[in-house]
């Protein structure tokens, strides 16, 4: 679910004030974000804090919970709210959770796009991942709801394939910038951005999402670590996209000998 920045967190990173007081790291956790976001910078009306209040105590239920198991009466005893006061905001519990995961969509994003001036390609693929595998094991649970919730409810669906392809586009983009104008089509560009996008959507839902015993064993023997697996997945995307750059030097485990396939001739 590799989506474009936005969303609820954007006000915790920003750069230094003019108090220059340092940025704030960002929550890997969407229910910590809504906290902090609730604590900070509380709605001025009374009414609107509750709402931001029954919100966030949806988040937390989801993610402890799961959206099918979730009931009205765990949001509200969550909130410290009476039962009658949940239905002034929310007619159910499942208009309560798309108001949540049409947020959580805005927080989940990889950040920065392929080819960030001030990095190399590899080094901004390598961090995207790295981010997006973190937070999507800080968020398993709500990760987990947002793929019941596409079944049920064709405008979330709708959304999120939005957000995915705006996404896909700005990384296609901002490959293409890196060749001769008019050396790369657009649409076969695009689909393989797609397609590394999936890649990287099926692994996290095999590894966190629902885990796949067999890859958890074979990702913990040759990629024990999120960055060791970052690289791999990252080598695998950079040479995709840039099939003829030079690997890094750096790597290392599983991402450096995924490199040296570059050197080596298959056999026909």
């Amino acid at each position: 679910m590799a989506w474009p920045c936005g969303g609820v967190y954007i006000s915790y990173m920003n750069v230094a004030s003019v108090s220059e007081k340092p940025a704030r790291a960002e929550p890997a956790s969407f229910v910590e974000a809504l906290a902090l976001r609730l604590e900070e910078n509380p709605p001025g009306r009374k009414g609107e804090r509750t709402r931001e209040r029954i919100k966030l105590a949806t988040a937390r239920m989801l993610e402890q919970l799961g959206y099918h198991a979730m009931r009205v009466l765990d949001i509200t005893q969550e909130a410290g709210i009476a039962d009658g006061s949940f239905y002034v905001y929310f007619k159910d519990k499942s208009e309560a959770a798309l108001a949540v995961l049409s947020e959580f969509v805005e927080f989940i994003p990889p950040g920065p796009t392929v080819g960030n001036a001030g990095r190399t390609a590899f080094e901004t693929i390598r961090e995207t991942n790295c981010r997006f595998i973190r937070l999507s094991r800080a968020n398993a649970g709500l990760m987990r709801c947002m793929l019941q919730v596409v079944d049920e409810h064709p405008d979330y669906s709708a959304l999120v394939q939005k957000v995915n392809r705006d996404w896909y586009m700005r990384v296609s983009r901002s490959v293409i910038r890196h060749y001769p104008e008019g050396a790369v089509d657009k649409d076969s560009m695009l689909l393989m951005v797609y397609a590394l996008g999936s890649m990287m959507d099926e692994l996290i839902r095999r590894l966190v999402i629902y885990p796949d015993e067999n890859l958890i064993k074979l990702t913990a023997r040759i990629v024990p670590t999120d960055k060791a697996l970052a690289d791999a997945l990252s080598l695998i995307w950079y040479r995709a996209l840039y099939p003829s750059a030079e690997t890094p030097k750096s790597l290392r485990g599983a991402a450096a000998k995924l490199a040296q396939l570059s050197n080596a001739q298959p056999v026909a």
